[in-house]
């Protein structure tokens, strides 16, 4: 049942003349998952869950009806045979320390796991994504302390001066890392409250004054029906991003003003999750939205279909 899956993807694949990495570009499925996909090799994915959303996103994208797919994946699953463990039964004629030295190959403690995984698919969904990025702010700050206190300390012991000075221009660094945030100049400051625009944002299409960059008041109005969201996404500055299409993280991680515009089709739900959101520009059904809110602002936005 799985390997009639995979031909049928591939089949329809391949009468519409795309290839591989043809629909990684149009779908921001990762090439590796859409073959996976089509051998039937749904170990290779992350989790089930992916499997399930990107099986849903490949099936639209090919002009099939993803429900009956879904239904042959979980049918297939059902009927996999769960591996049982073979009992590890320990030689007690051998020396402990030998046995340390040599542990058997289907040793259940030694047996390797896979850790490949897609970097734009890491954190599974909202919330693991979340305690991913709290603890790499811990890591980074403890980091941080141990270098800032080696700034501090050092200087003394080579009796060069206390090392406050550096110690401050690292603490200040520091902060204005972690809140993706830089300390104005009093140049800027003055050029700012004359009302001059003259500082550009590098966008992925042109460069826009800053001034032109804040979210305006009101927005304008959608269609009052929407079957299906088209969504474009323009990254104005660098900023994390998570993007949830009909129930499935598509993307996650760090977006550049480099990278090109992103674009999904939903027929339920999109929703878009920022810690910058100035710099997340989104296009609604070719209804231009602008960006989500403010620099440094952690922003959630929701869009459902009316049908």
């Amino acid at each position: 049942m799985i390997d009639e899956l995979g031909h049928i993807l591939r089949e329809a694949r391949e009468t519409k003349g795309y290839t591989l990495r043809e629909v990684q570009d149009k779908t921001r499925i990762n090439s590796r998952f859409l073959e996976a996909l089509e051998m039937g090799d749904f170990d290779r994915l992350p989790t089930p869950t992916h499997v399930r959303g990107f099986l849903r996103n490949y099936s639209r994208f090919l002009g099939l009806d993803p429900e009956p797919m879904l239904e042959r994946y979980e049918l297939g699953q059902s009927q996999r045979p769960k591996r049982r463990q073979q009992p590890v039964i320990m030689d007690t004629t051998q020396p402990v320390g030998a046995a340390l030295e040599a542990p058997p190959d289907n040793h259940p403690f030694f047996d390797p796991v896979n850790m490949e995984v897609d970097t734009a698919y890491q954190g599974g969904n909202s919330g693991s994504g979340g305690e991913s990025i709290l603890r790499l702010v811990i890591i980074v700050a403890l980091i941080g302390l141990l270098y800032l206190a080696g700034q501090r300390f050092l200087p003394l012991i080579l009796g060069q001066g206390d090392g406050t000075e550096a110690l401050t221009e690292g603490i200040t660094e520091a902060i204005q890392n972690i809140t993706n945030r830089e300390t104005p100049t009093p140049e800027a400051t003055a050029t700012e409250e004359a009302g001059a625009s003259s500082v550009l944002l590098p966008t992925s299409r042109n460069e826009v004054p800053v001034g032109e960059l804040t979210p305006t008041a009101t927005r304008p109005p959608l269609p009052a029906t929407m079957e299906t969201i088209d969504l474009e996404i323009i990254i104005l500055e660098r900023a994390w991003m998570e993007v949830t299409i009909d129930g499935s993280v598509l993307f996650t991680g760090i977006a550049r003003p480099t990278d090109p515009p992103y674009e999904w089709t939903a027929n339920d739900e999109v929703r878009i999750n920022t810690g910058n959101a100035i710099g997340v520009s989104v296009t609604i059904n070719n209804v231009p939205l602008g960006p989500l809110g403010g620099r440094g602002e952690a922003k959630e936005e929701v869009w459902q279909t009316t049908n």
